[in-house]
């Protein structure tokens, strides 16, 4: 057997669902340590997967292969470009958690280019299985409609998640569109920005959460990720970040003016015909997505990073083309959209499944 590839999480925080992708095995990759800065969090979990915790890039081994950099980047006010620049010069391939900035993108793939190594941007969750789900099955459907495109297209997101929401977006409807799309502002309310993403032949309706809280920016969001494509023959549906997915087909029958018999006498194949699909489930729980399918999503990408330093070909959502107009087209969105509003809120109440079946 080959040596495995050596992998390094950078980041004790979301990192942790980074290593969380090698509590299953990952063949041909091996986790080989954590750099973080030494709290509390990267100690237990460095003691955790038996793994070394390095608190200086100066202590890094010389035979790591592969860098996963799960520390905010320059334009949400981290170090993480710093660090990938660093790692990419000693060598290593880079995956770096997104957002980034479309400029840091260039200069890191331009960097990677030069020493011969490769640089992907992880917008994570298209990557998941149920956002993998959603992008083939809606390839599928353009392909057995003779590529026709959705006649509706919408999203519905907040700032947090407007990176990866377009990932999801263009993987479903065509990574080529990336660099056709221009943005206008349609309309303004209390809570969410309307804005149009305009392609050649269609438009994308996209509602952006207007607001922030300053206090706790990674949470808040009234919507997370909410997707719909629409064609005459159905609808498909990525209703949460982590699931479902769902096919609704198009209701249609020939025989809908046939008024010879009732509908429990009659023969109709239709009437058998399911009222929605659902292609893959919702994660249970959190502690699920954090610990299975969130990390699997991560174990998928690593898997493809090492089948690129292989020498397979890289797919067209993870070539640097794409990386890199999906960037500006999210730049331009956030422009057009303009400042977020700085509002504290109250911890939202929670409503579980008991109170929802509870008679009113």
């Amino acid at each position: 057997m080959s040596t495995p590839l050596k992998v390094l999480i950078v980041g004790a925080k979301f990192g942790e669902l980074y290593l969380n992708s090698f509590l299953d095995e990952q063949p041909g990759l091996q986790l080989a340590g954590l750099l973080a800065n030494g709290s509390t969090r990267a100690r237990t979990l460095a003691n955790a997967f038996g793994i070394p915790l390095y608190t200086d890039i100066d202590q890094l081994p010389e035979d790591l292969d592969i860098a996963c950099v799960v520390v905010r980047s320059a334009i949400v006010g981290g170090v993480g470009g710093q660090l990938t620049g660093n790692l990419l010069r000693r060598g290593l391939h880079v995956i770096q958690e997104h957002p980034v900035h479309p400029d840091e993108i260039a200069r890191h793939q331009q960097l990677a280019a030069g020493l011969g190594r490769h640089y992907i941007v992880n917008s994570f969750y298209p990557h998941t299985e149920a956002g993998r789900c959603w992008t083939r099955s809606a390839q599928r459907v353009s392909q057995l409609l003779d590529g026709q495109k959705p006649q509706l297209a919408q999203l519905t997101t907040s700032r947090q998640l407007l990176y990866s929401s377009l990932d999801l977006l263009l993987q479903a409807m065509g990574c080529e569109l990336a660099e056709q799309v221009s943005v206008s502002l349609v309309d303004r309310d209390a809570d969410f920005h309307t804005l149009s993403l305009n392609l050649p032949d269609s438009r994308v309706l996209l509602r952006l959460q207007s607001w922030m809280n300053p206090d706790d920016p990674d949470l808040h969001s009234l919507v997370m990720h909410q997707l719909n494509l629409a064609w005459s023959s159905g609808y498909l549906s990525l209703d949460a970040s982590y699931g479902p997915v769902n096919w609704t087909p198009a209701l249609h029958t020939d025989s809908h003016g046939d008024d010879r018999q009732t509908l429990y006498a009659s023969t109709a194949h239709y009437l058998e015909r399911a009222t929605a699909l659902p292609l893959h489930p919702a994660a249970i729980h959190w502690r699920s997505a954090h610990e299975i399918e969130g990390p699997a999503g991560v174990g998928w990408l690593l898997q493809r990073m090492a089948a690129h330093i292989r020498g397979e070909p890289v797919e067209a959502g993870l070539s640097d083309r794409y990386q890199l107009a999906l960037a500006r087209l999210w730049q331009e969105t956030l422009r057009c959209a303009g400042p977020a509003e700085q509002r504290s809120v109250t911890p939202p109440r929670l409503i579980d499944i008991e109170q929802l079946r509870a008679e009113v």
